[in-house]
């Protein structure tokens, strides 16, 4: 009797043993993670290593949504379904002694006591040099990030390769040389430097591994001296001392400054530095690139901690060992200039500096009103060429900051009309391939010139001939700066620009250079037999600059084939009779241009029909001068880039809204020659073998 009694309590105790067991996620198991910083919370190495770890941990489940992080930042604690947080904070950028130091990392122990974490963040060198100590050769696994230069010197690891203990974590390796390099690509001019440096242990780290590559000779330029001091009023006045004997600055660490006690945040440095210091600086971190420094490669406090939490979570999860898990650093940040510094500095910037990033403005400048650009197209948005450009433009943009994401531009594309926090962007369609009568296109640029007006725009861009050509005079001589891309061969043609180095007025850009020669010779390389060929056009003015600049090379000699015939007309019947007479006179046709013709009954005929056509019914070999050609079927050419046209376009129009350069002053420019591009289906279809001697640099099928 009395088991039959006990047993609905032991059904009951089973039942709790069942669902105990179904629940991985409860109390106990949730792993309890201390992370602790060296600094403060409004210290701006600390926020971006804060949004890596955060952003790190999200991806990887340990937070369950972006709620849990905002509450992470502001209490330092969150629990959330797979982890226990909590953050401590040591404050020693603000502090003044190393007792100050000590006694805080006393305190903060004893708190990951109580608290028993099963694995310790340790963000930065206080935090290692400190806290580390004090649970090195424990049971709890250590991931330090954000030491200076190696991770060997606080004797929490054996070595780089292995660690041999319970830490390991991310380093910073010091981008010191490439930032220098860097410098010395952006103003090449400079010879000497000086370094400054507060005297916080990272600042002395800096200082210590740059004279080391100076006394190695590993330095593109002399150093002269150093300044390394915690008193603000000093190191203001050693700067303003050294700024007239020295060309630069190398800026190591700024942020552990004392004014009269009184902790100096970077950004009121940062703002006294650029308006007393009148010669160009590199440094060693992107967040001094954004305070106002002109220019460095980033060692990234995100990537710092991303990649200690993904260690961590190797630790945690796989069952990677500290001891023998190697500490590494992350791959070199972006190279970053400040355009505000480089206008103030009067650097002029162009694409060969090889700058990533670029950061437009000062913190501590108040908001300024947004730019207002607006785009003329010559053509529709489904023209091939006319995407291109769009792209390249619009690519541009977003490398430049004045477009903040790919949505952006999905959204300019889909409405020709995008507001970023810096920018407003419009965009108007001529429609001339399509509308291609003169009185039509009157009538369109007449439209765009009052759009113009009642938009009030800082810039405009031009795309291709018929823009420039019925709307650009309109806006001549104005006080809108205006920037083409995309005309043919020359950009004197329609007297917006007095000649090629110097404009002379308010316009400039970036024109076509042809490369009809250059696809005539990829041509003959493909099929050396090849002696004569005739061009077929469209009459329509693209057609027409493109065929008398081939016509123009033709009588100059400069072709390696012989030019029999040249057919243009707009009348696309004509132009099909045409060709297929000619293909049993010639050895090979070039295409400039297929677009603009118009069938018996008046309507548009778009390129890619006259491709298809042209495919179908002609069996001799072609040269075309755009890529987009190719991508439709034609046989080969050199690409003359619309995506470089409105991308170069961009980088001019940053120029002047920027830098301040006048486009009267600006010299218009072609881009470098594109690829030299094959399509394999046309090759086979004409019973080409093609090979690597060809010189083919891309394919398209």
């Amino acid at each position: 009797m009395m088991f039959f009694r006990l047993l609905p309590v032991l059904w009951i105790l089973l039942l709790i043993s069942t669902v105990c067991q179904a629940l991985p996620d409860d109390a106990s198991s949730k792993k309890r993670l201390a992370v602790v910083s060296s600094y403060h919370p409004e210290y701006a190495w600390s926020m971006e290593t804060h949004q890596g770890f955060c952003a790190t941990l999200l991806e990887l489940g340990y937070f369950d949504n972006r709620e849990q992080i905002e509450t992470f930042s502001k209490s330092h604690e969150v629990e959330t379904s797979r982890a226990v947080f909590k953050k401590l904070w040591m404050n020693t950028k603000r502090m003044k002694s190393k007792e100050e130091q000590s006694q805080k990392a006393f305190e903060i122990v004893g708190q990951i006591k109580v608290f028993k974490p099963d694995l310790i963040f340790l963000g930065d060198d206080n935090a290692a040099k400190y806290v580390g100590s004090q649970f090195f050769g424990t049971d709890i696994p250590i991931v330090f990030w954000g030491v200076n230069n190696t991770p060997v010197k606080y004797g929490l690891v054996d070595n780089s390769e292995k660690p041999g203990h319970n830490v390991t974590g991310i380093y910073q390796p010091g981008y010191f040389l490439e930032s220098l390099n860097f410098l010395k690509a952006v103003v090449p001019q400079v010879k000497t430097f000086a370094v400054l440096s507060d005297g916080t242990t990272s600042g002395r780290n800096h200082v210590k591994i740059i004279e080391h590559h100076s006394r190695a000779g590993h330095l593109p330029l002399v150093l002269k001296d150093v300044v390394s001091t915690n008193d603000f009023a000093l190191w203001k006045k050693q700067v303003l001392a050294l700024q007239d004997s020295v060309d630069a600055f190398f800026i190591a660490q700024y942020s552990g400054l004392i004014d009269d006690g009184r902790y100096v945040p970077g950004e009121e440095v940062a703002q006294w530095y650029v308006s007393n210091v009148k010669i160009p600086e590199a440094v060693g971190q992107g967040m001094f690139v954004k305070m106002g420094m002109l220019c460095g490669a980033d060692d990234s406090g995100f990537n710092q901690a991303k990649e200690a939490v993904l260690m961590a979570h190797d630790i945690l999860a796989n069952g990677a060992d500290p001891a023998t898990y190697p500490s590494r650093t992350p791959e070199r940040g972006p190279l970053m200039v400040n355009l505000e510094r480089a206008g103030m500095l009067g650097v002029h910037l162009t694409e060969e500096m090889g700058v990533e990033v670029f950061i437009d403005h000062f913190p501590w400048t108040t908001e300024t009103a947004k730019k207002k650009l607006l785009v003329v197209s010559s053509y529709h948005p489904q023209y091939q060429w006319s995407q291109d450009t769009h792209k390249g433009l619009c690519q541009a943009l977003l490398k430049l900051g004045y477009l903040e994401d790919e949505e952006q531009i999905d959204e300019f594309i889909v409405h020709n009309y995008v507001e970023s926090s810096s920018v407003i962007l419009k965009k108007l369609w001529m429609d001339t391939k399509r509308k291609s009568k003169k009185d039509e296109m009157v009538g369109a640029s007449l439209n765009v010139y009052k759009i113009a007006k009642e938009f009030e725009p800082d810039l405009i861009f031009l795309g291709d001939d018929n823009a420039a050509r019925y709307v650009g005079g309109h806006l001549l001589d104005t006080d809108v700066p205006v920037v083409f891309w995309g005309l043919n061969n020359t950009p004197l043609k329609y007297g917006l620009v007095d000649n090629m180095e110097k404009p002379g007025h308010n316009v400039t850009g970036v024109y076509q250079s042809g490369h009809y020669t250059e696809s005539l010779q990829l041509l003959k390389k493909i099929r050396p037999d090849l002696k004569t060929f005739a061009v077929l056009s469209s009459d329509k003015p693209t057609g027409r600059m493109h065929y008398k600049a081939i016509e123009h090379l033709a009588r100059k000699e400069k072709l390696p084939l012989e030019l029999v015939e040249t057919v243009a007309t707009n009348d696309f019947e004509t132009w099909k009779s045409r060709a297929l007479e000619l293909q049993d006179k010639v050895d090979a046709f070039f295409l400039p241009h297929c677009s603009g013709m118009t069938d018996r009954n008046g309507n548009y005929v778009t390129s890619e029909a006259v491709v298809q056509w042209y495919l179908k019914n002609i069996k001799i070999p072609e040269a075309v001068s755009l890529r987009q050609y190719v991508q439709q079927g034609l046989l080969c050419g050199t690409d003359d880039s619309g995506y470089n046209q409105g991308y170069e376009a961009a980088f001019m129009a940053h120029e002047i809204l920027q830098n301040r350069i006048a486009p009267a002053e600006f010299a218009p420019r072609t881009p470098k020659r594109g690829l030299l591009v094959v399509n394999k289906t046309r090759a086979k279809s004409l019973g080409i073998v093609l090979d690597d001697t060809m010189g083919i640099e891309a394919y398209d099928d």
